[in-house]
């Protein structure tokens, strides 16, 4: 038997991935833009048809389209499930935030089906105001950042601001500011950072202070409901801090945007200066097109993703040596960033340039699905899938990227499945990022875990035939078996079929 599953390529060592092929891109286009996996027929279709130009219409075809009034509601959009789920992984949008998990999920949800351009987006998240978090989505992204100290439920304003300004930094503008936040840059970052090796901790604090008059509290009681309103007095240094050393006093905190050294219009609201400074700044395109490249093409222009060097973006004015410029290539980065721009921040317009283009349609390089990718193409291909309950709501969804948070599996008694996907490199929205590194561990839970194999069984009366294998290899690789491949299927039985294909490199991998 062991001779028939190595013979399948079970194991690394006796597979060859081959990219560039009609099915691998097929396969790999679907996955990044659904989540899910090509169904046989369009697979079948897509092999057969002769069209020069069937890539760009099959890529056209997996974007939903954009409601207008008057027309049918659109009810199942993979597209906008997969990046829902991004989206929602991106701004830890988990149990922390309770109720307003699903308002919120809901805003991004509906800003991506609308196709709101992304800088939009963000200055509604920045600047929401709301009496409750769980009647208002967008709020929550600023109220996710809160810190509690004390009993668990009192607030430490100054300590939200920061974690606000660390954040938006990060995730917008792909700048890290954690170190700091805690201490100046010099001493410390010279061999890490060049650019952060000058920045002071009272920047940090000025960036934060923009955030200094907001008030996020759990009004509502011993619950994470929270109320957004501008109705403090302003960041004050004096404050204690539950997660850093004391502040130094008498340091002018006046808000002032970290990248130019910018200071609110007169008469302009601090949180409305901030959000316009930052969507405006070349920066914040630079960020989002490198942070949507590395989701779609493996890596970013930039690594790590969310810690740019801004002293080694310039050709023209280089860092010194030892130092290289940080882009592997910054023409790209940089013209990409300023087309994003102009074509007024559109997400759908973005992913679409990047899957068209040359260098996503001729990558050689493979990396593993996604945790709930995973999951989801094991569901697809077996045909069982199971109800999960969202959290705080009476809806119940089938696939993993349909899910609100990852906690929904386990309040729908599904820990076990939660415990896969986690091993799987799931983010948790909490500290655990979403990560795709491939380890042995995995490769045992694939072979062996009991879950897996329970969601691998079949009818025993299903009997193996050509055409069910034939059909398995479409669901899960998008093309048909090979004379040799099928010759070794006919001598399984159906179940240890499927075992052995989601085992396959080449399932796992695209």
């Amino acid at each position: 038997m062991w001779s028939m599953f190595l013979r399948l390529g079970i194991l690394c060592c006796f597979i060859t991935l081959a990219w560039g092929g009609d099915a691998e891109f097929l396969r790999r286009v679907t996955l990044d833009l659904t989540g899910r996996l090509p169904e046989p027929s369009v697979a079948k279709q897509f092999l057969a048809d002769k069209d020069p130009n069937k890539r760009t219409k099959m890529i056209d075809s997996l974007f939903p389209p954009i409601p207008e009034v008057g027309m049918r509601a659109i009810k199942d959009a993979p597209f906008l499930d997969r990046w829902a789920y991004f989206f929602n992984d991106l701004f830890r949008n988990g149990q922390l935030l309770e109720e307003g998990i699903n308002t919120f999920y809901d805003f991004t949800y509906k800003s991506l089906l609308l196709n709101v351009p992304y800088d939009e987006m963000v200055r509604d998240m920045i600047t929401a105001s709301a009496v409750s978090t769980w009647a208002d989505g967008a709020s929550n992204f600023l109220a996710r950042s809160h810190v509690f100290e004390g009993d668990g439920y009192v607030m430490n304003h100054e300590d939200t601001a920061d974690e606000i300004a660390i954040n938006t930094s990060r995730i917008f503008l792909g700048v890290n500011l954690e170190c700091v936040s805690c201490h100046d840059g010099k001493g410390h970052l010279e061999k890490i950072n060049l650019w952060l090796a000058d920045r002071k901790r009272s920047d940090l604090w000025r960036q934060a202070s923009f955030f200094g008059k907001t008030y996020i509290a759990p009004v509502y009681g011993r619950t994470p409901q929270f109320m957004v309103k501008d109705k403090r007095a302003g960041y004050d240094l004096t404050t204690v801090s539950s997660l850093r050393p004391p502040r130094k006093k008498g340091e002018d905190v006046t808000p002032t945007f970290i990248l130019d050294g910018a200071r609110a219009k007169a008469g302009e609201r601090e949180r409305e200066a901030y959000a316009r400074m930052l969507t405006g700044h070349p920066q914040f395109a630079r960020t989002t097109v490198n942070m949507i490249w590395a989701e779609l093409m493996g890596q970013g222009i930039v690594e790590p993703i969310f810690d740019f060097d801004l002293a080694r973006q310039d050709k023209k004015n280089p860092p010194p040596a030892p130092w290289t410029l940080q882009p592997s290539d910054p023409d790209l980065l940089d013209g990409l960033a300023a087309e994003f721009q102009a074509k007024g921040y559109d997400l759908r317009w973005l992913i679409r340039r990047i899957v068209t283009s040359p260098q996503y349609q001729s990558l050689q390089v493979s990396r593993r699905m996604s945790a709930e990718q995973m999951w989801d193409s094991i569901s697809q291909i077996t045909g069982q899938q199971q109800e999960v309950k969202v959290s705080f709501s009476d809806k119940k969804v089938k696939w993993v990227m349909q899910t609100r948070s990852p906690q929904d599996l386990e309040k729908s008694g599904m820990k076990k499945t939660h415990a896969v996907l986690s091993a799987f490199g799931q983010c948790d929205r909490y500290n655990a990022q979403a990560d795709r590194k491939p380890t042995m561990i995995q490769t045992a839970l694939l072979l062996n875990d009991a879950t897996v194999k329970e969601k691998l069984k079949v009818d025993a009366t299903k009997k193996m035939s050509p055409e069910f294998a034939e059909d398995l290899f479409y669901r899960a690789l998008s093309r048909p078996p090979t004379e040799a491949e099928m010759k070794v299927a006919l001598g399984l039985e159906v179940e240890d079929l499927l075992w052995v294909m989601v085992n396959r490199l080449d399932f796992l991998f695209y």
